[in-house]
């Protein structure tokens, strides 16, 4: 599709999908830099770094509303200017590879923080003393450059495409970082159409919903091949061309895409939003840190006035302990024992009821890597968790995955999952 300008600014619609997708990035970029940099007590002393790599002009116009914001790309450069010297080592990267696209943000830069020294920030690397970098180029050449660099500390990579992201950029980036099992110090944010796929929108088809590769058009074949890029491979075709409902079909997808991610990251969070009413789109938050991911849920909650899941303590506790007295053999109230606290914390915030014994939470009521493997067992084996075969083929070291199992969860304890979260509707 055409890009739109305003003034500098490139035209997006929907106060339920652009508005509130700016508002929590900006929030979330804020919370997550205070916590990696160190904090005041650290003098945010460690470096820190935000690559958006698909960074547009920085600033967003709403068509319906006539209101000018700024981008993701804009609340990263506002985010170091506005802390002065205490964000002297935060390094912002903007990748832009439109034509188009990166003039605006040039124009928006100058208007906005005129500060910034575009010439040095667009020269060469070693040379740069701002701590900004504008790098007009495709990812691939962009990854390369930014991989020179070095020094890039604590890092969010925001991936916010006109299309999609192919997974291969995905598996780089993320090989390049995480080195290790599910290593801390990267985090992602992917924004991806979900309604696109099975709507189609301009020249793009929506999918098929037949497997039968001779009934498919050009189009739809089109397709189906930018799936394929998507996921990095083709076992989602029969999760996807089926006939089922478009709802059925995206929240499959969904989980697909989460699922897929999970390969580099322990916790992944979908937020959905809804710019029009026939549209919706998710930013995915990838991180192996649970706490800037339960931040963000919970800022996402208030401002959409999803109901926090609240499920009742103390009834779960007590059926908990009639079902399994054996894990309670000399534990003394108030202490709890080391399964049940694994348990609950896994109910309640742990998204899509995923762990491993590496978990940081866990690691907090129980140092001993063996202990905690023991505790987990326990649970598998009363069918509390079902473990998951993820594996990472380029890390070494791996632990065993887990999933919660619902059904055991209800039928013991008297507890329903979380209901999905739900976006704002556009107001017709």
């Amino acid at each position: 599709m055409p890009l739109e300008f305003h003034n500098n600014a490139i035209v997006l619609s929907g106060e339920t999908g652009t508005k509130l997708k700016s508002s929590i990035l900006e929030e979330y970029y804020e919370r997550w830099w205070k916590i990696t940099s160190g904090g005041e007590s650290r003098s945010h002393f460690f470096p820190t770094s935000i690559i958006e790599m698909n960074a547009a002009t920085g600033e967003v116009y709403i068509k319906e509303t006539g209101e000018m914001l700024l981008g993701s790309a804009g609340h990263a450069m506002q985010l170091k200017q506005k802390m002065n010297w205490k964000s002297r080592n935060l390094k912002v990267f903007c990748i832009e590879e439109n034509d188009e696209c990166y003039l605006n943000l040039k124009e928006v830069i100058k208007r906005r923080w005129p500060h910034i020294p575009l010439d040095i920030s667009e020269g060469p690397p070693l040379a740069n003393t701002s701590n900004v970098y504008l790098i007009h180029a495709g990812t691939d050449e962009a990854i390369t450059r930014i991989g020179e660099i070095g020094g890039l500390g604590n890092s969010i990579f925001f991936y916010d495409p006109l299309l999609f992201v192919d997974w291969k950029i995905i598996d780089n980036v993320a090989k390049s970082r995480i080195d290790s099992y599910y290593k801390t110090g990267t985090e992602f944010i992917i924004f991806m159409f979900t309604s696109d796929w099975f709507l189609g929108r301009g020249d793009s088809a929506p999918l098929p919903i037949t497997m039968n590769e001779d009934s498919w058009s050009e189009a739809e074949r089109r397709t189906v091949m930018n799936v394929d890029q998507l996921f990095g491979h083709q076992i989602w075709r029969k999760y996807l061309l089926t006939d089922s409902t478009v709802e059925s079909r995206e929240r499959i997808l969904v989980d697909l895409y989460c699922f897929n991610l999970f390969t580099w990251f322990r916790y992944v969070l979908p937020l959905p939003f809804k710019p029009k009413k026939e549209q919706s789109y998710h930013l995915f938050f990838c991180s192996n840190y649970e706490a800037g991911i339960n931040l963000t849920k919970r800022y996402y909650q208030w401002r959409t006035k999803n109901p926090r899941y609240s499920p009742d303590n103390k009834v779960a506790f007590s059926r908990f302990k009639r079902l399994h007295p054996d894990v309670f053999i000399g534990i003394r109230a108030p202490r709890r024992p080391l399964e049940w606290k694994m348990l609950w914390k896994i109910i309640k915030a742990h998204e899509f009821g995923i762990c491993d014994p590496m978990c940081r939470d866990f690691i907090k009521d129980e140092p001993d890597l063996e202990t905690r493997n023991t505790a987990l067992d326990w649970l598998d084996a009363e069918e509390y968790l079902r473990e998951l075969q993820i594996k990472n083929p380029y890390w070494d070291d791996h632990h065993k995955k887990y999933i919660l199992e619902w059904d055991t969860v209800r039928e013991n304890l008297k507890i329903d999952r979380p209901i999905r979260l739900n976006p704002i509707e556009p107001v017709l």
